[in-house]
């Protein structure tokens, strides 16, 4: 009798979807968020037997997409997204939601604000986690939220009016 399921093949299974969204948030690109993922599953996997709990295995997973798109957003710099999502089976629009405009305003942003904003807001981590995943001080983290937010707010048109104090 053979060894039983590798638990990185399970994890794997069971997490690729969520991931692979998780991805395409960040990069934009169908196709670049397949190789993103598969990049940084290749990385985490090289070094599972590190890992103490596979439960961690998505945070190194995250953490590997996200810096491995910093470093090649650094090195290339000519990020070209389109407003339209192209019908590739398997990658829905996250919750359903279909409007372009956010797709088009989350991808005009640079690529930690865009993170920042993915690992937030659509994987629901908490700041510190974020900022940890993405190897920069809280404040900073918060910075790049709070930067992003407004940029998202301006491009869609729902800028806060700020009510006097009726001084």
């Amino acid at each position: 009798m053979g060894p039983g399921p590798d638990p990185f093949d399970e994890f794997v299974a069971a997490r690729y979807t969520a991931l692979l969204r998780g991805a395409y948030l960040i990069t934009g690109d169908v196709h670049d968020a397949r190789d993103l993922l598969h990049d940084a599953l290749a990385r985490v996997y090289v070094k599972r037997g590190s890992i103490r709990e596979l439960a961690a295995a998505e945070g190194y997973v995250r953490k590997a997409m996200v810096r491995a798109h910093v470093s090649r957003w650094r090195r290339t710099r000519r990020e070209v997204l389109t407003p339209l999502l192209p019908d590739v089976p398997g990658v829905e629009p996250v919750n359903g939601e279909r409007d372009e405009q956010l797709r088009a305003a989350l991808g005009a942003l640079p690529p930690r604000q865009r993170a920042v904003v993915v690992l937030r807001y659509y994987l629901d981590l908490p700041m510190g986690q974020v900022a940890e995943e993405l190897s920069c001080s809280l404040a900073t983290a918060k910075t790049h939220l709070a930067r992003a937010m407004r940029t998202l707010r301006h491009q869609l048109g729902h800028e806060r009016e700020v009510v006097g104090s009726g001084r």
